[in-house]
């Protein structure tokens, strides 16, 4: 069984951009060099890990690249050149000298550049070896993580691989000893899958390394796990990666308290705090950095967010149906996984008051009892507060705004307590929306 993230959720913590260029967590991370590493990265951030000790091969993965960043050189052209040699799909060059140049003598003039791509895919490939060959004995075994150890060994038995080894041995770094011919008949027919596993291998530590500078460059922290049955958080310096000088969050959860009751005015930092909370979590089950001084979190089955819900008009939803259609999906995943962590931002809000009340402090109460499970609720409807305050499961926390010499300002602090604050008539007043809707003045 997988970690479950679903589309919203994927939408809410803007994972990956729906357009080119456009802003999203991937491209946060993505500083590859080739363009097979910008796909195993994709590959990697769509798929969270629900395995503990996955999850931390694969953070130690990234640890290893942190100390010793990419123990080679590697360069898109050269990658690319490669990945089109083998897209080819044209018949290997003769392995041995005399049929390699009677085929060069006479082949067609229409395949000469066939013959070129093939060279220069041949040359651009023995150079990573060569690298390879060069840096590899400088990694001692006990540096590399285990979940790595596979691949370096895969990738020194490939080169020690007697024929491969007997050329590059040859060649030593002169390109006019490189015999295209052998190396051709070696890379795309006898050791063909082999070859590919080694490029592929390349693009994945391309990716880890990739993800390793972001790490190092935006101050990220590697995550920290509680094994334990009973959901524990505990968070210090979350930030957002999308903000210039964001203000850095604390909080933590523990002794059984499973679920936080968020409150605050409009535009007091509600939301972003639940972005960055729900990415925490989502890129602590990929075992990647975090935006964070320090995270501990007990492992989680899956992670949906409820934060940009829109009206789903194609289907003739209203915004409260497509919230009730929401939370029945939110259940069924708890009910399957059991451990999940789970947010929704301003419950109910497509509702009148009275029902959104009644619906939002039963639902609370149904999910709090779930004790494997994380809830962060948000909500304008403070009366809820007195209700829950004193359960031992619940905290409350909110992010205040106040009014000075009229005008309005927000710390984008989370806090402790329940915010009672009424902002909507200030504002109304501030903007001169009652002025002008005043039929004195039209």
């Amino acid at each position: 069984m997988s970690f479950t993230i679903d589309e919203q959720t994927v939408q809410d913590l803007e994972l990956f951009g729906d357009r080119p260029n456009s802003k999203s967590i991937f491209s946060f991370f993505n500083r590859t060099k080739t363009f097979g590493g910008r796909l195993q990265l994709k590959g990697l951030m769509e798929s969270p890990l629900d395995s503990p000790k996955e999850i931390l091969d694969r953070r130690d993965s990234i640890k290893f690249f942190m100390k010793a960043e990419l123990p080679f050189e590697i360069s898109s052209s050269q990658m690319d050149f490669i990945d089109h040699y083998f897209r080819l799909n044209k018949t290997t060059l003769k392995s041995n000298f005399i049929d390699a140049y009677f085929q060069n003598m006479f082949v067609r003039q229409g395949n000469r550049n066939d013959v070129y791509l093939i060279k220069t895919g041949v040359e651009k490939l023995v150079y990573l070896l060569l690298e390879l060959k060069r840096h590899l004995p400088h990694i001692t075994k006990n540096e590399i993580p285990e979940q790595l150890k596979a691949y370096f060994s895969f990738v020194k038995d490939y080169i020690q691989l007697k024929e491969i080894s007997g050329l590059l041995s040859e060649i030593k770094n002169s390109p006019h000893r490189v015999k295209p011919h052998q190396f051709d008949w070696l890379f795309r027919e006898k050791y063909k899958k082999e070859t590919q596993d080694l490029v592929n291998i390349i693009y994945l530590f391309d990716a880890y390394n990739a993800v390793a500078q972001t790490a190092l460059k935006e101050n990220l922290c590697l995550p920290g796990f509680i094994d334990s049955a009973i959901p524990q958080l505990k968070l210090k310096g979350l930030f957002h990666p999308f903000l210039e000088s964001p203000i850095p969050y604390d909080l933590e959860m523990k002794d059984g308290q499973n679920l936080c009751f968020l409150t605050g005015p409009n535009m007091a930092g509600k939301s972003t705090f639940l972005k960055s909370l729900g990415l925490s979590i989502y890129l602590s089950h990929l075992g990647f950095p975090v935006p964070a001084k320090e995270i501990q979190t007990t492992f989680y089955k899956g992670l949906m967010t409820t934060i940009n819900l829109s009206d789903n008009m194609g289907l003739g939803y209203s915004h409260f149906y497509s919230e009730v259609k929401r939370i029945k999906q939110v259940a069924n995943v708890i009910k399957e996984k059991g451990s999940v962590f789970v947010i929704f931002d301003e419950l109910f809000r497509g509702t009148n008051v009275k029902d959104a009340y009644e619906a939002s402090l039963y639902i609370i109460k149904s999910f709090s009892q779930i004790q494997q499970s994380t809830y962060f609720i948000s909500t304008h409807i403070t009366e809820i507060a007195s209700q829950i305050a004193d359960w031992p499961n619940v905290k409350c926390h909110y992010f205040e705004a106040k009014i000075d010499e009229n005008q309005l300002t927000y710390s984008y602090e989370i806090k402790e307590g329940v915010s009672y604050e009424r902002l909507g008539m200030h504002i109304l007043l501030k903007e001169n929306i009652i002025d002008i809707l005043n039929p004195k003045n039209t």
